[in-house]
């Protein structure tokens, strides 16, 4: 059921349930401008930036810095880790997949491990394609 506002000031509780005077206050917060850090306690203000340095502020980080808070090189050395992990694992694939075909893959169990490979490496080599582009783009900022 909606509240309906009566002629009565909302601030004043008389001949109001709890429910209308809680309403009635909430309708008021929305109203008033918002605080600015002067106003505000200072604990509230004190927020972190990376590791060691705390800064006082009124409103939240992402308002004021744009982007996720992580630096670009740090991104890029995870990616660059990313992507040497991937390329082992297709070496890997790669190895298995050669001793598979010196063996001679007669049997229907063989093949289908040969396929299920090759399926794994096609599967690697897109992802690091993927994160390649991703690398090209992160280095162009």
């Amino acid at each position: 059921s909606r509240l309906r506002p009566s002629a009565a000031p909302l601030c004043s509780s008389v001949g109001r349930s709890f429910r209308q005077v809680v309403w009635a206050r909430l309708l008021l917060r929305r109203m008033e401008p918002r605080r600015r850090h002067e106003d505000m306690p200072q604990y509230r203000t004190l927020q972190r930036l990376q590791k060691n340095y705390i800064v006082r502020c009124g409103e939240p980080l992402e308002n004021i810095i744009p982007g996720t808070g992580t630096k670009p090189a740090s991104v890029i050395r995870r990616v660059e880790g990313e992507i040497r992990r991937l390329r082992v694992d297709l070496g890997q694939i790669c190895e298995e997949e050669l001793l598979g075909q010196a063996a001679g893959a007669t049997s229907l169990q063989k093949k289908n491990q040969q396929q299920e490979l090759a399926n794994q490496k096609e599967a690697l080599l897109e992802q690091v394609k993927q994160l390649e582009q991703q690398l090209v783009q992160l280095a162009a900022l």
